[in-house]
């Protein structure tokens, strides 16, 4: 039950970090690199969350 909530802090810290890259690419005129930036970083933020929760949980 400890892991409950990482599906939803995977996905939810991947759609945080795309959303700003989406608005900062609005901002900027620069179409898909702020975008793909944000969910690379999204995606690292995340499973480093991931693996850090289930060190913790060992």
């Amino acid at each position: 039950m400890a892991m409950a909530g990482a599906g939803f802090e995977f996905v939810s810290s991947i759609t945080l970090f795309v959303l700003g890259g989406y608005y900062l690419d609005g901002y900027l005129k620069s179409e898909p690199l702020w975008l793909l930036v944000g969910f690379f970083l999204g995606f690292i933020f995340a499973f480093y969350s991931l693996i850090k929760r289930a060190k913790e949980n060992e």
